[in-house]
């Protein structure tokens, strides 16, 4: 097997729908309060609450795009089911601020609804799969009992709450490994497809963001080189997923001819592996409005933590990502990780922000126009020698 994902066309099969893009917007949204909450409690604490919540919503995502992967969207009364779970989510998204106050009800309740509608509509979806409905028959009696702990952590408040939730967060993951000894099938291409996209609409996120935070500053020559420099880290995150990881991660399941395994890898690739990347955009994006709030100072410390901890997670699911899919190491992208957390944490508190953040776009471009040169030249060798095209591989 080769030491990297082998990057080919998409593969066929169903494809994302127009009801999964309106719900994902949802989503996103929730998982960019957060950044609101990290700038109100840069605190440990802050962070911990704010991780708590960030898993918690990734969690119900995850959910309902296992269930869109297996069961068709298209009916009306479905159709009607999920629209419903958005607005639900609308509101538990709306009351992450308070989820840690005495109205924390405002998303508990929600939340557990959400949660609960999912393994519902997941259940009754696959009425005429007997097969793959015996899959979930390992996994739902232990999910259903976190979205309730959830519920009885908002009830509780404080510290009981925090220790509630870490529960429902080991439940959760205790649901995934008694999922793993059931046979779920999977269609690669809309699964890999739905992370894609909920991947760009968190960059999109990320740069309307920007936008907005530098349009209230004003826009004078020092906002406007930091929204530069911000709009560039975005970019090169982008190709930094897109240019080959994304078809790779999508090959790499349809690869897998054992249906057992392919489950048990789109939970570790996707559904585990792609929490960081998107918990990595939202730690940048929060990075890039609080430079834009001070243009012309250093980063603060809240501002380097951030960057560092968004860049590393960003590059560091790519990397535990391509370990499980390949057992191999992406050598380009553990060098970017260690030199651009070195970096920030070494410049951002010395140099302006815009510098700062061009160094970290520069180093993340770096990176995939490396991979990019070593799939060219192993591509050109191989037809050099009169083989077909081979799937390109960094």
């Amino acid at each position: 097997m080769s030491g990297r994902i082998d990057a080919v066309a998409a593969s066929p099969g169903k494809r994302v729908g127009f009801l999964e893009l309106f719900f994902d917007l949802v989503f996103v949204f929730a998982v960019t309060q957060l950044v609101g909450l990290l700038h109100d409690d840069h605190a440990a604490q802050g962070w911990v609450r704010a991780g708590l919540l960030l898993w918690l919503v990734w969690w119900a995502w995850s959910q309902y795009t296992w269930a869109g992967n297996a069961i068709d969207l298209d009916r009306r009364p479905t159709r009607l089911a999920v629209l419903a779970v958005a607005g639900a989510m609308l509101l538990a998204a709306t009351a992450m601020p308070v989820a840690y106050s005495g109205q924390s009800l405002w998303f508990v309740v929600p939340y557990t609804s959400v949660r609960l509608a999912g393994l519902t509509l997941y259940w009754y979806g696959l009425r005429g799969n007997p097969e793959h409905r015996n899959a979930l028959r390992t996994y739902v009696p232990v999910a259903v009992l976190s979205p309730l702990i959830v519920l009885a952590g908002g009830v509780a408040g404080g510290d009981r709450q925090v220790w509630l939730w870490t529960l429902a967060i080991t439940i959760d993951l205790a649901s995934v490994v008694a999922a793993g000894r059931g046979e779920f099938q999977i269609d690669p291409a809309h699964f890999a497809e739905r992370h894609g996209l909920i991947v760009i609409i968190a960059l999109g996120e990320a740069v309307i963001a920007a936008g907005a935070t530098a349009a209230e500053v004003g826009l004078e020559s020092p906002t406007g080189l930091v929204l530069a420099a911000g709009f560039a880290t975005a970019a090169a995150m982008w190709w930094c997923y897109f240019d080959w990881i994304h078809p790779a991660a999508e090959h790499r399941l349809v690869a897998e001819p054992d249906a057992r395994r392919r489950g048990r890898l789109a939970r570790d690739l996707y559904t585990l592996g792609h929490l960081p990347i998107v918990a990595g955009i939202v730690l940048v994006a929060a990075a890039v409005e609080e430079g834009l709030l001070h243009p012309t100072d250093e980063l603060n410390t809240y501002g380097t933590a951030t960057l560092a901890a968004g860049t590393a997670l960003y590059l560091g699911g790519f990397v535990a990502g391509n370990l499980r899919a390949t057992g191999r190491l992406l050598t380009e992208r553990i060098v970017g990780l260690v030199a651009a957390t070195v970096w920030v944490l070494t410049a951002g508190p010395r140099v302006p922000v815009v510098i700062t953040f061009t160094g970290v776009a520069v180093g993340i471009a770096v990176i995939a126009t490396t991979e990019a040169a070593r799939r060219s030249t192993r591509a050109s060798g191989n037809l050099d020698k009169g083989g077909a095209h081979p799937p390109s591989t960094p």
